[in-house]
């Protein structure tokens, strides 16, 4: 059985290659941060001051939040966790921007991804789980998804479905989930589908687009 197997169990029908895989997510940590960055960098001002109805714009709050858990030790992460399951967590809008726009956005997630590569510690699937994340939010304020590599994604659902709230753990229960574009498959029972950005999206609990059923035939068993 693959590393990826051991600490990920996902559907061993996989789509794509897990040789070589291991629980230190620093380099797949260190990818995201820069896909982020180049996509920041892309959208430019335009992409930076672009409105979805939050307040500040999507891209600075979601850039604002990912910078704030840079190092955070995990007593602060539980505290925090705990808090947001109170209704506690503060408003996105009251966390501080240490940036002042895209290009000092980028620069300083391409310098974070250097120090993550670099550094001797293992990256925590925690902070996979925010770079994730925040990729989602910034690729739907920019209006282009942002691809996340497969085992990134696959490994930030089923951190998410594990610890899903209510609400969203009453529609995946006795639910596989299967993500279309990248081959991948959590759970058990009768699969729903979408793109990993789609299933990141609805396990993150933004929006509340749920994924649909898989079609007759659509993943090959059939």
């Amino acid at each position: 059985m693959a590393d990826f197997a051991r600490y990920l169990p996902l559907s061993q029908r996989s789509g794509f290659d897990e040789r070589g895989v291991t629980s230190d997510r620093r380099e797949p940590t260190a990818i995201v941060l820069r896909a982020i960055a180049a996509a920041v960098r892309a959208g430019g001002d335009a992409g930076w001051s672009a409105s979805t109805g939050e307040l500040p714009p999507a891209v600075p709050a979601a850039i604002a939040q990912l910078m704030a858990g840079f190092d955070r030790a995990p007593a602060r992460r539980a505290f925090e966790t705990a808090q947001h399951a109170l209704g506690m967590s503060p408003r996105e809008g009251d966390v501080d921007l240490p940036v002042e726009g895209p290009k000092d956005a980028a620069a300083a997630l391409d310098a974070r991804a250097v120090a993550i590569t670099e550094r001797p510690q293992p990256t925590r699937l925690v902070e996979l789980d925010d770079a994730v994340v925040a990729a989602v939010r910034v690729g739907d304020a920019l209006g282009t998804p942002i691809a996340v590599p497969p085992l990134a994604s696959g490994a930030v659902a089923l951190r998410r479905a594990a610890a899903a709230p209510t609400p969203i753990r009453a529609v995946i229960s006795g639910h596989s989930l299967h993500a279309t574009d990248a081959g991948w498959t959590i759970g058990h029972g009768p699969a729903l589908v979408g793109t990993a950005h789609e299933l990141i999206r609805f396990l993150a609990g933004i929006g509340d687009h749920a994924p649909r059923s898989a079609r007759p035939g659509e993943l090959g068993d059939a």
